[in-house]
């Protein structure tokens, strides 16, 4: 089966998923390490393995296989891997962008994190150039340990990969689909293989081949067979230990057990109840030296256990890791710093049972001197080490602290943890990945013990950020009780700063609840918080609470209002250094520059400079392509419009924005313009359908309002009736726009069947409704719509009145196709 899952990747250039499932000791990694050694010799095969612990350092498996894939031999060879990467992409347009936002997001990189899709797009696009020439081959091991963030950075790469050779092989232990049931599934090019225990049969043919096929005394091979269970590790460590203690000898050309098996050892009845018992027979300094090893992981450092081991001599350190390779307890592996040399152990499992049998007390010691040990050797280095440093800083001091609460040295641990989870948090925030973000704040602010004591500055300032990733990450009861939390240290403290922060974090809650009289608390509570920031100089805050105020205005529909909002939002975000809020910014202003007032001619020269200020950024990039087809396609220019809305569909697309790209109001504007109705409501239909999926109301109703009207164009009245009631049923009442929409529709079919009055009164309601708004277009869409059912019931002169006003809006907004068209039809109706 595998055989033939890679001949199909390289005959037809696709990507595969293969997830090899199986319980600890099973025997996945060997199958793999099988698999890679068939595999033909142009293969490029690369390695990466998750850590048990740590967020914030999501891509740590990344970094491995770059290593390999670039042969850059530890991390002072970082800038010649960026080199590499580059050197990977020649010809590529984004060359540039993809080798910065990969080097940064392995921690090497002297740029800005990238931040979700634009991550994964960047990684995407370079294993697709190293497996242009060659089949490419990635395996990372341990995948149940993975963050969630890389689980979707793998989804990513299997939906979105295209013409290229790619098999990505994944090795976990069933407790995976706890946290991802529906993995692999539902996709033609992903597969997954689960190891069952072996036979008895099939486990004495592993122990011959273990044994180099010389016979085991049957009696042992029976004992091995059956406690072993079909768990192959269980009984390659049951026959290690027997020959450890010389019960199993080895005599020209068989095995001989000591005696009649009486001294065998009580059989353990799991697999860590029996390396525990192997570990426990190794003679004392081997104990000792595997113990120490365990604490940095299952790759451990020649120089760190010599660290951790002293006062012993190094001689002895030495002699005694190779006393273990030959036990074959641990094995010669590549290390993470250049001049060093490293190990790992066989099997997770020996790692963890050698763990276990430490103490608390030597935990907290161990843990605490190879946080030294790593932050001397990693400076200047990966910035993602620092949370690895953060974490055994940590780890010492939970186990000071669960040894005796008053510990005089886990205060000093804490200082010592605290920042680096701090800038690792902040890392993640930066590059979205909300869920490690989340779960570094917490260990940060509320996890028992506390890292950081209740009258810590830190503590308040991070709960207020919390707050704010639980709300972008829809987790809004838990989002209130951060923020609520956060509040109350503040006022303790008398800390107006971090007070106002949380209040407006409380105002974008509050707005996305819809709750009454939100929007009137917003607006109170922006004006209490921006005196505040500006005191302080504080950017970001500035930032923030303006961009509150934008959204204020927008949901009113007041764009021209809102656009000024932002764009002093966008002054801040520069200032503050955050180009991700910066660019973002600037994609509401070019939708503001769409619907507002702002001429179309003026639209179109200020989309194009901000082209220029986000060509970093392709998600605000095609966001900005969007906005700009649109007012191309108002000057009359369809073909330049639609070859900018299909670049801004394509980059959308390749970033993974499915519903983004499927989903284009402004497209459908264009076609509507070009007098192109079946066009817009293709544009449309795809987007409609994926909303309908999802069970979402707010877009919904305005994509709804949008068909009808390219249903109606087309003549099927009925059916653009029923949407428009679709429309009516989702609308909130603050959505004004959709309830412009609907109601303009409704009354043009309503006026078609000659029920006038119905037909004008929706009518009048739509352009009452356009008339709270600065939204030119729609206003004047709804004087027409006015125009057309005034005229259907004969009321030539104010329906010329209507369609004149809209004319003058038209104008006004610059666009010429609609002012060309309604002209013509003031020509018609005189």
């Amino acid at each position: 089966m595998i055989d033939t899952i890679f001949r199909h990747v390289v005959s037809h250039r696709t990507c595969h998923l293969l997830t090899i499932l199986g319980d600890a000791g099973v025997g996945k990694s060997r199958l793999v390490l099988e698999i890679a050694a068939s595999l033909p010799s142009d293969t490029t095969v690369a390695r990466g393995r998750c850590l048990p612990y740590g967020e914030g350092i999501t891509y740590r498996p990344l970094a491995d296989i770059f290593r390999e894939i670039t042969k850059a031999e530890g991390l002072d060879l970082g800038k010649q891997s960026v080199a590499r990467i580059a050197e990977n992409l020649a010809g590529d347009k984004k060359a540039g962008l993809i080798a910065e936002s990969v080097a940064e997001l392995l921690g090497f990189g002297d740029g800005k994190p990238g931040r979700g899709e634009e991550t994964f797009w960047a990684v995407r696009r370079l294993f697709e150039s190293l497996a242009r020439e060659r089949p490419l081959v990635i395996v990372v091991d341990d995948l149940h340990w993975a963050e969630s963030t890389f689980l979707d950075l793998i989804e990513h790469l299997v939906d979105l990969s295209r013409g290229f050779p790619i098999l990505i092989v994944t090795i976990a232990r069933p407790e995976l689909l706890d946290t991802r049931p529906d993995w692999g599934s539902g996709r033609s090019n992903a597969s997954t293989v689960v190891l069952e225990p072996l036979s008895a049969a099939e486990c004495r043919e592993m122990l011959s081949n273990l044994l180099d096929h010389v016979p085991l005394p049957p009696a042992v091979e029976s004992t091995v067979t059956d406690a072993a269970d079909g768990n192959p590790l269980f009984a390659e460590e049951f026959v290690a230990m027997l020959v450890d203690e010389k019960l199993l000898t080895r005599e020209k050309d068989t095995w001989v057990a000591r005696g009649d098996l009486s001294e065998l050892p009580r059989v353990p009845s799991t697999i860590d109840a029996l390396l525990g018992a192997r570990l426990d027979r190794l003679p004392e300094h081997e104990r000792a030296i595997l113990t120490m090893a365990a604490v940095e992981g299952v790759v451990f450092h020649r120089s760190a256990v010599v660290e951790l081991a002293r006062p012993v001599p190094n001689s002895v350190v030495h002699d005694g890791l190779l006393a273990l390779v030959r036990r074959d307890l641990i094995r010669p592996g590549s290390p993470d710093f250049s001049g060093e040399e490293a190990y790992h152990f066989r099997h997770v499992l020996i790692r963890d049972a050698a763990y276990r049998s430490l103490s608390k007390h030597l935990r907290a010691e161990l843990h605490e001197r190879f946080a030294a040990w790593l932050e001397m050797k990693s400076e200047g280095h990966l910035r993602e080490f620092d949370e690895i440093v953060g974490y055994h800083f940590e780890q010492a001091f939970q186990y000071r602290v669960a040894l005796d609460s008053q510990d005089p040295l886990a205060a000093s641990l804490a200082a010592q943890a605290a920042p680096r989870l701090e800038a690792a948090a902040r890392r993640a925030l930066g590059r979205s990945h909300l869920s490690s973000a989340i779960t570094l704040l917490e260990r940060l602010c509320v996890a028992e013990p506390h890292l950081l004591p209740t009258d810590d500055s830190r503590r308040r300032t991070l709960l207020a950020e919390l707050g704010r990733a639980l709300i972008e990450c829809g987790r809004l009861a838990e989002a209130e009780g951060i923020l609520q939390d956060a509040e109350r240290l503040a006022t303790n403290a008398n800390d107006e700063l971090v007070a106002s922060h949380v209040l407006v974090e409380q105002q974008f809650l509050r707005l996305l609840r819809v709750e009454e009289g939100g929007t009137e608390e917003a607006a109170r509570a922006t004006s209490l918080v921006i005196p505040v920031f500006n005191r302080y100089k504080d950017n970001l805050g500035l930032c923030r609470a303006r961009r509150l105020e934008a959204l204020l205005y927008w949901n009113e529909a007041r764009a021209e209002a809102a656009a000024e909002a932002w764009k002093r939002a966008a002054v801040h975000a520069r200032l503050a250094g955050d180009q991700h809020a910066y660019n973002e910014i600037l994609t509401w202003i070019a939708s503001s520059l769409w619907f507002g007032p702002t001429p179309a001619s003026n639209g179109i020269r200020r989309c194009k400079a901000m082209l220029e200020k986000v060509h970093n950024s392709p998600e605000s990039e095609a966001a900005i392509l969007r906005h700009l087809g649109g007012l191309y396609g108002m000057v009359g220019q369809f073909e330049l419009a639609r070859q900018l809305l299909a670049t801004s569909n394509t980059a959308y697309a390749e970033l993974g924005f499915k519903l983004d790209a499927a989903m284009s109001q402004n497209e459908a504007v264009v076609e509507l313009l070009a007098g192109n109705p079946a066009g817009a409501e293709e544009s449309l239909r795809p987007g409609f359908q994926a909303l309908e999926e999802m069970g979402e109301r707010m877009f919904r109703s305005t994509t709804a309002a949008f068909l009808a009207r390219a249903v109606l164009e087309q003549g099927r009245e009925d059916e653009a009736e029923k949407l428009a009631e679709l429309s009516a049923q989702l609308a909130a009442k603050g959505d004004l726009l959709s309830q412009i929409l609907w109601r303009g529709v409704r009354a043009r079919v309503l006026a078609r069947r000659a029920q006038f009055e119905e037909a004008e009164m929706l009518a009048r309601e739509a352009v009452a409704f356009a008339q709270m708004t600065d939204f030119v277009n729609h206003r004047a869409d709804a004087l027409l719509d006015l125009a057309r059912v005034l005229k259907a019931s004969l009321r030539v002169d104010e329906a010329v009145a209507a369609a004149s006003e809209a004319l003058r809006l038209y104008e006004i907004k610059g666009n010429r196709v609609s002012a060309s068209a309604t002209q013509s039809w003031l020509k018609g109706s005189t």
